[in-house]
């Protein structure tokens, strides 16, 4: 897995690519970490380069939404190709998350929060 960060404004913009799976959730939620520990509380995660993500991706998208909601502040997903999007719709976590198609939707959400 590869990821790519870009500040947009005040929000931060990270481009996931490859698999989110148990060999790699923990550098990806050291990653998120990091920038949560700088205040980095506005951020946006594209998945659009994501074919597969298992239950500890998962957890890692849960533990960051926690993280944000505690700080007041706010996350968005965007580009989930279908098979991906499916997982998060059988964990019901579109419930409670927010996720829309593009970039840009990501980053207008973010910025209306």
């Amino acid at each position: 897995m590869q990821v790519s960060t870009e500040m947009v404004d005040d929000v931060l913009l990270l481009s996931l690519e490859g698999q989110i799976n148990g060999n790699n959730a923990a550098s990806l939620e050291q990653n998120l970490k990091t920038h949560v520990d700088q205040a980095v509380y506005r951020i946006a995660l594209d998945f659009s380069g994501v074919d597969y993500i298992s239950s500890a991706g998962l957890r890692v998208v849960l533990w960051l939404a926690k993280q944000l909601r505690e700080y007041t502040g706010a996350l968005a997903l965007c580009g989930l190709r279908k098979n991906v999007l499916e997982i998060f719709e059988m964990c019901g976590f579109v419930d409670f998350l927010t996720i829309v198609e593009s970039r840009e939707a990501a980053l207008a959400k973010i910025k209306s929060a």
